[in-house]
This record gives C-alpha cells, sequence and structure tokens, in this order.
C-alpha cells in the first residue's frame, strides 16, 4: 500500500510543529538563565566559554638530594626539567599533579617578587627506592598572559592548582610609615 501524501503532509507538518515549540522552549530557558546569572552579577557560561584561557610561562626545577647531601644540608645535583614553556590552565594543572607540587611558597608573593611552588614529598620512583635519591621539584612561574606575575596572579594560580597560603603577611612598614622593618615584633 502506498502512503497518502495527505498523511505524509500532516506528519511533516506535526515533525515541523515539534521542532518550533522545542526551539521556543530552548530559548525560553536561555533567556531565564541570562536572567539568573544577570540577577547574581554573574556571566553565563557562554560568556566564560568565549574569554581566552590564562598562558603560563613556567619552568619547572628538580633538586637531587642523596644520604650524603641530606647530611651536608645541599643539593649535589641540580635539572631543568621544563623551561620557559607556555602552558594553558588545564596543562599547568596536569604538570602540578605530575610533579607532585603541592606547597606555597614560603614567602607570600607579596613579599617576594618571584614565588615558586614546590613540592614535599619525593616520588617513589626507581632512583628512591634503588639509590636513595629523594627528588624535589620546584615550579616557577615567569609570565602570565604576556606580563610578569602579580601578586594577585600567584594567589589564582595557588587557587587553580589547590595551594593555599598559610597567611596574608601584614606589612608593617607600610602601616606605621617606616623605612626599615619593624624590630620591636
Amino acid at each position: 500500500m502506498k502512503p497518502d501524501t495527505h498523511d505524509r503532509e500532516k506528519q511533516l507538518a506535526a515533525l515541523e510543529h515539534n521542532q518550533r515549540q522545542a526551539q521556543a522552549r530552548d530559548d525560553l530557558q536561555a533567556t531565564k538563565d541570562q536572567d539568573f546569572y544577570a540577577r547574581l552579577g554573574l556571566s553565563g557560561p557562554e560568556a566564560q566559554a568565549d574569554t581566552p584561557d590564562d598562558a603560563y610561562v613556567i619552568s619547572v626545577y628538580c633538586d637531587h638530594w642523596t644520604h650524603q647531601d641530606r647530611e651536608v644540608g645541599q643539593a649535589s645535583t641540580y635539572e631543568t626539567e621544563l623551561d620557559h614553556i607556555t602552558v594553558d590552565a588545564d596543562a599547568l594543572a596536569q604538570h602540578v599533579e605530575q610533579y607532585g607540587i603541592s606547597e606555597a611558597p614560603c614567602s607570600h608573593p607579596d613579599m617576594s617578587p618571584q614565588a615558586c611552588f614546590r613540592s614535599t614529598f619525593p616520588p617513589e620512583d626507581r632512583a628512591y627506592f634503588e639509590q636513595g635519591v629523594h627528588k624535589y621539584y620546584s615550579l616557577l612561574i615567569h609570565e602570565m598572559n604576556g606580563r610578569p606575575p602579580t601578586p594577585a596572579d600567584y594567589e589564582q594560580v595557588a587557587d587553580l592548582i589547590g595551594v593555599r597560603f598559610d597567611h596574608r603577611p601584614e606589612r608593617h612598614e607600610q602601616e606605621h610609615g617606616q623605612e626599615g622593618p619593624d624590630l620591636c615584633l
């Protein structure tokens, strides 16, 4: 039996009607989403997806500590694992995980122009078990988006990689207007 052209036209009309309704629902939901984000003072996910990723120029350094080095108190071997490479936020997070970076700099970025993130435990690799070599990695950020990182950039990186600064240092010389450090602390 040959399908009736009238039935076919009805099916096409019903299909087009359903598509228009679905599009209208999607448009209404998008408007509601935009209004929701606007009420919160935020941009929607589409706006975030359109923003370019931050670009970081990083280096990763490795200190090798043998048993004798630990007795002396100084590493004897230093290596550069990554040297001035440009990465995005995802690649930065991958390198942080790969090298076990889990500690914030000992000085807050407000106090030091270059802060370096470090690993706290050596990886348990072949050199660790066979030769007793402890490797510690340091991540240095040279640039962020084509300029030297600011203290706010370091804090943004710390948040990105899940590292916290223990405390924000107080800058007594700014508060009291003195030239040097406050020796009466």
